[in-house]
């Protein structure tokens, strides 16, 4: 590296080699601040670089490992942003073609997400699973998978400790993209399978009970009303029911393909659900409006109801809403019910009206499992009632087999 000092007193650095041989190469401008870290990258760069004038014309390329040679436009012809770039970009293919060599985490976890094994899941699961291999990649991105060992991925899974359930959803993105990588010759073995579990249940969300929705349709935005009341008389995600279409007057169901699963979902209208569809017909595609006509995006109306539930604006600083507004939706917050608590609603509703959970499960686009974890309370209400009716119905004899004669009390 060369400095050259002008007239004005400004520093400019430029690297030069074979300087005053007869193998001299042209010199090269380096970014000017020291400070900055593109400075002593360029500088590290330039010891891979190599030249040679032929024909009277510079040719340049950059030397990458495993003597892989990638080739450069002349900076004078070309500028420096360009010859910078194309430095950058040959960098960057030699990493990439190393990492499939060496059989790294960077280099699997691109031919995994480039798989169908990937691309075919549901949009939102795909964005779940991204982030989790954005931390895989950052993590042991330039690794190699057959060096990582079982400590090392429990380690990695213990750091989670404060959020099992983002631990539990690693682990099984981690486990999912070596056990992909196994046939394609990336590791001998998964070594994420034979660490432990995290250890957690979660509990469902709380149902809304009715001094929630009370409150909820007194104070709320009326633009954020039938939202609601779609998530209780369908049972969907948010995510499904912001962007639900409106079912045309005679229709029986609300059809929908869900961004989770990508199962096809058909959900009959209930009566009462009908009433509120026509109460709030608008002429447009979309079912669910804000105030001024335009459909509600997903995120927009998860915005907005952090706002009305918080009282406060995504700058964090308070709304004008008044007391009794903001009394009543710190009451909701507190009580920890979310939007997602519809859900729970849903199913216990269907439940509670002798729904099977493969009923229930059909509708609201639920597992069986899922289901039943989500219904416990009611199940043992359910099952309560049914064995106090089935000791009802034979109470004469148990009485008679446990009691003998004994006769009733009286008062």
């Amino acid at each position: 590296m060369r400095v050259r000092k002008k007239a004005s007193g400004r520093l400019y650095y430029y690297y030069q080699r074979y300087r005053q041989t007869d193998r001299e190469w042209p010199p090269l401008t380096l970014p000017r601040d020291t400070n900055d870290p593109e400075f002593w990258r360029r500088c590290r760069q330039c010891a891979e670089l190599d030249a040679a004038r032929l024909n009277g014309e510079w040719k340049w390329s950059w030397l990458g490992k495993g003597d892989r040679r990638h080739d450069l436009p002349d900076p004078a012809l070309a500028g420096l942003s360009v010859f910078w770039g194309a430095v950058d970009a040959a960098e960057k293919a030699d990493r990439t073609a190393q990492n499939q060599v060496d059989k790294t985490f960077g280099a699997l976890a691109e031919e995994y997400m480039a798989h169908t094994k990937f691309t075919g899941l549901a949009d939102q699961t795909k964005d779940n699973y991204g982030r989790h291999l954005k931390t895989i990649i950052q993590t042991w991105g330039n690794d190699r998978v057959a060096a990582l060992t079982t400590a090392d991925a429990q380690k990695a899974i213990d750091s989670y400790q404060s959020t099992p359930s983002s631990g539990i959803y690693f682990r099984a993105v981690l486990s999912r993209l070596i056990g992909f990588g196994i046939p394609r010759g990336y590791s001998p073995t998964n070594v994420a399978e034979a660490t432990e579990k995290i250890e957690y249940e979660s509990d469902p969300h709380e149902p809304w009970p009715s001094w929630a929705f009370e409150l909820f349709f007194e104070h709320a935005r009326v633009g954020m009303h039938l939202p609601v009341y779609s998530a209780l008389y369908t049972g969907q995600r948010s995510g499904d029911v912001i962007g639900m279409l409106r079912p045309i007057a005679a229709a029986n169901a609300i059809a929908l393909k869900t961004q989770k699963t990508g199962a096809d979902t058909f959900i009959p209208i209930h009566s009462e659900y009908r009433e509120v569809l026509a109460a709030t017909h608008v002429e447009h595609p979309r079912l669910h409006l804000r105030e001024d006509g335009e459909p509600w995006t997903v995120a927009g109306y998860r915005t907005a109801w952090q706002r009305e539930m918080t009282s406060t604006n995504a700058k964090g600083r308070p709304t004008l809403a008044s007391p009794a507004k903001q009394a009543a939706m710190q009451r909701i917050r507190d009580a920890g019910l979310v939007f997602h608590g519809l859900r729970k609603n849903a199913v216990n509703m269907l439940l509670e009206a002798g729904c099977t959970e493969a009923e229930v499960a059909a509708i609201v686009e639920m597992s069986e499992q899922m289901v039943r974890h989500y219904s416990r309370d009611v199940n043992k209400r359910r099952l309560a009632r049914n064995a106090m009716k089935k000791l009802e119905a034979g109470w004469e004899e148990t009485r008679r087999n446990l009691l003998g004669s004994t006769p009733t009390i009286k008062r």
